[in-house]
């Protein structure tokens, strides 16, 4: 919906790109506003913008005053669009708070109950997520939340790329359960590591290093996590090369739920913004996993992951990082992140040729 930027609030999340006389957006659309950007859009002038009817904490947004509802919703009153039925992001955002509450409360000491952690998880898949929401989930969260959002996004991403290795149903919670509990370790790290403005210390590394091994002491006697739940939250920082922690355990030792939870680890950490690093653009860091992570990771998973996130074929338009849309004429074999683009009548790029471009979204008519 429209609305006028004085009714904005922290945690309007942008449903458009915002434009002033430039070609390039002073803001991208998926951005959380916080009290800075809102006082951006109004040095610049910015008298209104479309944001989503939800807020990044899960609460609807009911500013004093709409000036226009969604184009999908022009046909219904206000009224009826907020009681629209709820989409996966939607039910996101509601989880993330809540899962925020069970942490904090492991933080001050309290036992993991794994009743409680289902509760709250399971809502998450009964509606399905498309791909477009898969790729925008790192979109969704905030610098000092990080933790939390990134928790329920790998427990989300887990459970979808053992979907798609056929695992059966009872196999896909206990995965999903171990992908959101991943970094529940964190919880017992003795100092504040989600407050560091800067990188850490080699001291305070070493410290969050343990972190698989605490979530793992956390867990390990609770009822209710499978062998394999348990083991992928013990082994999800290692790697097919040995190279990982804490134990150095190379790829045949490693359990399948490891290896899942360690794609969707690094990928969401990757593309998230942080206190002491940018979020990287999807597609770049599906680039880097598959050339700079070579031999770290399971290559069979891994490409189980890239067909349930990447959504490029032919006659597909994307929009590029430098603004330009272009429509998807050729992939290539070895590069599928990199096709030829028709950007006109005249003109052809192809990206392979370009490393400095990167498609940052596809887009539907």
């Amino acid at each position: 919906m429209k609305v006028k930027t004085i009714y904005l609030v922290p945690g309007c999340i942008l449903a458009e790109d915002v434009h002033k006389a430039t070609n390039n957006p002073i803001m991208r659309k998926k951005t959380v506003l916080t009290e800075e950007l809102i006082e951006i859009l109004h040095i610049f002038l910015i008298q209104n913008v479309k944001v989503e009817l939800t807020l990044v904490n899960g609460e609807r947004f009911n500013p004093k005053e709409v000036e226009e509802l969604q184009e999908d919703d022009s046909k219904t009153s206000k009224k009826q669009t907020l009681k629209k039925e709820e989409s996966f992001i939607d039910i996101y955002l509601k989880t993330v708070p809540k899962f925020k509450k069970i942490f904090q409360h492991w933080q001050g000491g309290t036992k993991v109950d794994v009743y409680e952690v289902r509760k709250i998880f399971l809502p998450l898949f009964e509606v399905q997520p498309t791909k477009e929401e898969l790729m925008q989930l790192h979109h969704y969260g905030t610098k000092d939340d990080y933790i939390y959002f990134h928790s329920v996004a790998v427990g989300v991403l887990s459970y979808m790329v053992g979907k798609s290795l056929k695992l059966a149903k009872g196999e896909l919670i206990q995965l999903g359960l171990a992908g959101l509990l991943s970094d529940c370790g964190m919880a017992r790290v003795p100092f504040k590591v989600f407050s560091k403005r800067g990188p850490l210390s080699v001291s305070e590394y070493e410290e969050v290093r343990k972190h698989p091994l605490l979530g793992y002491k956390m867990i390990e006697a609770t009822p209710g996590f499978s062998k394999g739940a348990i083991l992928g939250i013990l082994q999800h920082h290692e790697r097919e090369d040995g190279s990982g922690y804490p134990q150095n355990l190379k790829g045949t030792k490693l359990h399948l739920f490891a290896k899942i939870i360690a794609i969707c680890d690094t990928y969401h950490a990757m593309t998230s913004e942080r206190h002491y690093r940018t979020k990287q653009l999807p597609y770049k860091v599906i680039e880097a996993m598959k050339k700079d992570h070579f031999g770290k990771f399971d290559h069979i998973v891994l490409n189980k992951f890239f067909s349930i996130m990447t959504d490029i074929s032919i006659g597909n338009k994307v929009k590029l990082n430098n603004g330009e849309v272009g429509k998807v004429i050729f992939l290539e074999d070895q590069s599928f992140t990199r096709p030829v683009l028709q950007l006109n009548e005249q003109e052809t790029l192809s990206l392979t040729k370009h490393p400095e471009l990167f498609i940052e979204e596809t887009i539907r008519d």
